[in-house]
């Protein structure tokens, strides 16, 4: 059986960590969009706060590490934590979904983080990767308050075509 393949060294999981910061941004830009277009504003203001901290964590870790000679990493070696990630976020088809979908993205990355955190034998990786994964625990926290607070559609007869309404 093959094993997962894990940063061996600080500036490999800096190069993991760029890019997985950089692409959370992105996609929370993408999930504030389809909520704003859809007139959900106060979901659409989390998804850009959340964004926005995931784009500061992703400029301070660029600015902390310029000038080292960062590895280049390929998709296949940190696919098993985030299988699925690289693909375009779906518009979501309402609230619940596109919280569901930020959950997934942030439990992702803490998953990654916290294998790190688990698996190294240096020291000052086990810090850095146990306080990014402490940052993502605290926007899935985030983001699990507002999923408890919207109805669950289960409740509720839907019909074909039940999708986010769009602000016109």
């Amino acid at each position: 059986m093959g094993s997962r393949l894990l940063p061996r060294d600080l500036n490999e999981l800096y190069a993991h960590a760029l890019v997985v910061e950089r692409e959370a941004a992105k996609r929370f830009v993408e999930l504030e969009r389809y909520m704003r277009d859809a007139g959900m504003d106060l979901i659409a203001d989390e998804f850009e706060s959340i964004g926005k901290e995931e784009r500061e964590q992703y400029e301070l870790l660029a600015v902390g590490t310029s000038g080292r000679e960062m590895p280049q990493l390929r998709s296949w070696e940190y696919a098993p934590h985030f299988l699925g990630q690289a693909d375009a976020v779906h518009a979501p088809r309402n609230v619940r979904e596109a919280l569901a979908l930020a959950i997934a993205i942030e439990r992702r990355t803490q998953n990654f983080y916290v294998d790190v955190a688990e698996h190294t034998t240096d020291d000052t990786m086990c810090a850095f990767a146990a306080e990014m994964a402490a940052d993502e625990s605290r926007h899935i926290a985030r983001l699990e308050r507002l999923l408890a607070r919207e109805p669950d559609p289960q409740g509720t007869v839907a019909g074909d075509g039940d999708v986010l309404p769009l602000k016109t």
